[in-house]
Order: structure tokens, then C-alpha cells, then sequence
């Protein structure tokens, strides 16, 4: 939901600041990078409170690594910090996969 939820919200996102003048338009863009700041937050907390794959709930490091789609909405509003956490946040997510297969390779041995 806090992938779709950011996706979705563009198209209002864009109509709405086509009609408002230009100071409402940028208060409309501080709230909307607030909203992609909060689902980027959420992401990592959901993945602080599940660190380990394995233990992850079905489909839940599918659904992590799905943080990269934040990129188009950061991209079309120009929200650096979003156009830069979006792919860094998939890549932690494949670290710590990574991370979890050499440490159980390191347990077999």
C-alpha cells in the first residue's frame, strides 16, 4: 500500500498544481515530498523489524524490493532525497539477502 499509495497520488498530484497558482503549488509539492518521505520511512522500518529474509513473511523482501518504483513519483517531483533513497533502499534490501546467505554458508562449512 505505501508503494501504490505514492504511485496513485501523482496523477492528482499533477492535475491539482496545474490549476493552483505558484505559491499554493509549491506548498502542494512540500506536502506531497512529506507523503514520499513517510513511505520511504516506512519501508525501512518495516525492514529494521524484519532484517533477516529467511524470517520475513511470505513475500514481504518481494515486496521491499519493490522500493525502486518510488523512484518515478521522486523523479516527476523532483525530490532528490526520494531520487536517491528509492534504488539505495532496494540495494540494502539485496544486502541483506546477501548478507544472510554468507553468513548460513559460513555456518554450514
Amino acid at each position: 500500500m505505501t508503494i501504490i499509495g505514492a504511485l496513485v497520488s501523482i496523477i492528482p498530484l499533477i492535475g491539482i498544481s496545474v490549476l493552483l497558482p505558484d505559491g499554493g503549488r509549491t506548498a502542494l509539492f512540500w506536502v506531497y515530498w512529506a507523503g514520499l518521505t513517510g513511505c520511504l520511512l516506512h519501508l525501512l522500518w518495516i525492514l529494521f523489524k524484519n532484517p533477516t529474509p529467511s524470517k520475513r513473511p511470505l513475500l514481504l523482501t518481494r515486496d521491499l524490493a519493490m522500493g525502486w518504483a518510488l523512484l518515478l513519483p521522486s523523479l516527476i517531483s523532483s525530490f532528490w532525497p526520494g531520487i536517491v533513497g528509492a534504488p539505495l533502499f532496494t540495494v540494502l534490501v539485496g544486502a541483506t539477502w546477501v548478507a544472510e546467505k554468507i553468513r548460513n554458508r559460513g555456518v554450514a562449512s
